[in-house]
């Protein structure tokens, strides 16, 4: 018998159906867009577009305003289609969704020698600096504060200004012929950084590079000046550097290296995006004297 009661609950149930269907698509949407989110080699951009594409459809979900069946596919549908309509650098299928190319930048493990960089006069004069120092250099540390990753002693160019000024004067006579060797382009400086470095029995620096943080983004060669007391009395201690990559913000280290020897009286320079290290040192009489020294710093860009 048919009755009004009966044509009500006749109308409930036609509702029912068509809003679980929608439900349940829109669920699976936001599954497949939830998948694609995750994906860290898409710009952060794409990913934001994406995350906003889950909220919208979310909120179709969530809303408490009563709507009709056909209201809802209809704006199911909508979202739906301004997922392949309003930006065009998101490409996807729901099976198999794109990866965004990174470009990367390979750097050789290139460097520059200048042997007889200073007067034997000089390089000697150098030597007892960094021997009269002795007790005003410090433990050295990295900027990323990481533990057992280097160990050496430095002396900040402050207290050996004028061996400071020296070994900045004559990387400026020379530099133009360093950089066009290195293949970079001239640059305006901004500044030459000098620090005095002693390596003694058992230091060393781990592979790292010199321009991989915010602060030291601006460095762009790095140059190390070899001097010691002869006859040398530790071995060890080479400059490693590798063949490295620069891709999506990060440096990635080859297998390919240069091993550069520590020669008294000599400079070296190389791109500070290099990835390197200082081999462990051996001095047997463990004499402060008797370290592997070194001026090194870093040649700044101008950063307007």
């Amino acid at each position: 018998m048919y009755t009004e009661s009966s044509a009500r609950n006749n109308n409930t149930n036609n509702n029912i159906v068509p809003e679980e269907r929608v439900n349940k698509l829109l669920l699976q949407s936001i599954d497949t867009l939830e998948e694609i989110l995750k994906n860290q080699q898409l710009p952060a951009q794409e990913r934001a577009t994406v995350a906003l594409k889950i909220l919208e459809m979310t909120g179709i979900l969530s809303q408490t305003n009563p709507r009709s069946p056909s209201r809802l596919i209809s704006d199911a549908q909508q979202q739906i289609n301004r997922l392949n309509t309003d930006n065009s650098t998101i490409k996807f299928s729901l099976n198999s969704p794109k990866i965004a190319q990174v470009k990367s930048t390979f750097l050789p493990a290139a460097h520059v020698e200048i042997p007889n960089f200073l007067s034997p006069e000089e390089n000697q004069k150098a030597i007892e600096i960094a021997i009269q120092k002795r007790d005003q250099y410090i433990e050295s540390t990295t900027t990323t504060k990481a533990d057992k990753y280097r160990q050496s002693y430095v002396l900040f160019s402050q207290y050996f200004p004028e061996l400071a000024a020296l070994i900045q004067s004559k990387i400026l006579e020379t530099l133009a012929e360093v950089l066009a060797k290195l293949n970079f382009r001239p640059f305006e400086i901004s500044e030459i950084e000098a620090q005095l470095t002693a390596h003694n029995n058992g230091c060393y620096y781990k592979i790292h590079n010199d321009a991989g943080s915010e602060k030291t983004a601006s460095r762009e060669v790095t140059y190390v000046y070899y001097f010691y007391q002869e006859p040398k009395a530790f071995s060890g201690g080479e400059l490693r550097i590798y063949d490295t990559e620069l891709k999506a913000g990060g440096a990635i280290t080859h297998e390919n290296f240069q091993t550069i020897t520590p020669a008294n009286n000599s400079i070296i320079f190389f791109n500070s995006r290099c990835r390197h290290e200082v081999m462990p040192v051996v001095c047997p009489s463990k004499a402060f004297e008797h370290s592997r020294f070194t001026v090194n710093g870093w040649i700044r860009r101008l950063v307007s």
